[in-house]
């Protein structure tokens, strides 16, 4: 392995995610490409996203203006927790994050990525199924983070079998099957 895709939308989860993400990169000595998808209100319409990362704001039409913009942004958020690691990349991403994800990984753009856990709101549900369901039926590498701690680990099958470069403290992980059978 050698990038490990951090995949951010700014929530607790997602900050727990980014300190495992960070102490694995810097141990193992992998980049960290820090991942943002652009949010739209539009299911369809993936040319019209808000101008801020956290959504705020009125919608506007992506240019390279913007995607400058919002790029400073991520990393005016996420350089100063960095501090001297520098194997780092950012990456602003459009369209569905799922399709998206998977497309980075078939690419072998990632090869490992680390999301806080969530669920997904109502304005999301229909557009994309959720992130349990999704991380368990990837056949790339997924690992989450919480959803009640820091120190909580839930892997798919293909981060199972890379489970001895993951770091991870004996007891702190289960596989996604639990997470998803519990609903």
């Amino acid at each position: 392995m050698k990038t490990i895709g951090f995949c951010t939308h700014f929530t607790q989860t997602d900050e727990w995610a980014f300190d495992y993400a960070l102490s694995l990169a810097r141990a193992r000595g992998w980049q960290l490409t820090i991942c943002h998808w652009l949010h739209s209100p539009y299911s369809l319409r993936r040319d019209m996203v808000y101008p801020h990362l956290k959504r705020i704001g009125q919608v506007q039409p992506v240019t390279p203006a913007l995607l400058t913009a919002l790029e400073l942004e991520l990393r005016e958020c996420y350089e100063p927790l960095l501090g001297d690691f520098t194997n780092v990349a950012f990456k602003l991403c459009e369209g569905h994050y799922q399709v998206e994800l998977r497309r980075c990984l078939r690419q072998n753009l990632l090869d490992l990525v680390v999301m806080g856990y969530q669920t997904l709101t109502s304005e999301d549900a229909s557009a994309e199924q959720p992130l349990v369901t999704f991380a368990q039926h990837l056949s790339y590498p997924m690992l989450l983070v919480g959803p009640q701690r820091p120190n909580q680990f839930w892997l798919n099958a293909a981060a199972h079998h890379l489970l001895s470069d993951l770091n991870l403290p004996e007891g702190s992980w289960q596989l996604l099957d639990a997470a998803v059978q519990a609903g």
